[in-house]
């Protein structure tokens, strides 16, 4: 599905990733942890194609993306939800799907808009309240919606929870757990709460400094012993 070889990127002179070589297999959740200033956010801006590469190559679905921009990446597959959650706020609920999906036929929208409604029954009873108005929740809903109504076979997501409640973090996990099942994507998460996001994840890719220091980790072998090595040096 996609793999890393020998990445290395940053901003300006300063070197963020260094030297990053992973694979991701097809229908897999990756968790990818780390402190902060680790270099994961940067990576999966890397991925989206937000960033070039300085050195290395990007190998998605065997061709070499890493001088694709951002926009044919999305044509290729690749999804992106941006920490916070990015949507329109002065249009409707409705109309940022609709802005999401427009490139989809009409038959084929009006089925994946269904998909994405009865996985977020909330949006749907609100599809025509101003985004701009939406809950933190409601908010991480929407976005995810975007997302995956384009169909994506590869799903960057940056902390998904951020912002919200402990009991909000369990639906939206739950909700990005389905959304892989029913699309088949694979997804690559960083997620600050590590304990919700490992009972969604198969894997976990652990980060320090730039660089992977632990690869494809199963998910259920992932004890505190290793977080607490990895944050705190122990």
């Amino acid at each position: 599905m996609l793999k890393l070889e020998n990445l290395s990127t940053g901003y300006y002179k300063k070197k963020v990733i260094d030297d990053v070589s992973i694979e991701l297999k097809e229908n897999n959740i990756y968790l990818l942890i780390g402190p902060n200033g680790a270099g994961k956010s940067t990576l999966l801006k890397t991925i989206a194609g937000f960033l070039f590469p300085w050195d290395g190559k990007i190998i998605f679905k065997g061709i070499d993306i890493s001088l694709f921009p951002p926009y044919k990446r999305a044509k290729e597959g690749i999804g992106y939800y941006f920490q916070g959650g990015e949507i329109f706020k002065d249009l409707t609920v409705k109309e940022n799907i609709e802005v999401s999906g427009f490139f989809l036929e009409r038959k084929d929208f009006e089925k994946e808009k269904e998909k994405i409604y009865e996985i977020f029954p909330d949006i749907k009873k609100i599809e025509n309240r101003r985004a701009g108005l939406l809950s933190g929740g409601e908010k991480v809903q929407l976005a995810l919606g975007m997302v995956f109504i384009r169909r994506p076979v590869l799903v960057l997501i940056d902390e998904p929870s951020a912002g919200l409640g402990p009991g909000i973090v369990k639906n939206v996990m739950e909700s990005i757990k389905k959304l892989k099942e029913i699309y088949n994507s694979t997804i690559l998460m960083v997620e600050q709460n590590i304990i919700e996001g490992l009972k969604i994840s198969d894997f976990v890719f652990s980060m320090a400094s730039g660089k992977i220091i632990d690869y494809e980790v199963p998910a259920v072998n992932y004890d505190i012993v290793k977080l607490e090595k990895l944050y705190f040096g122990k």
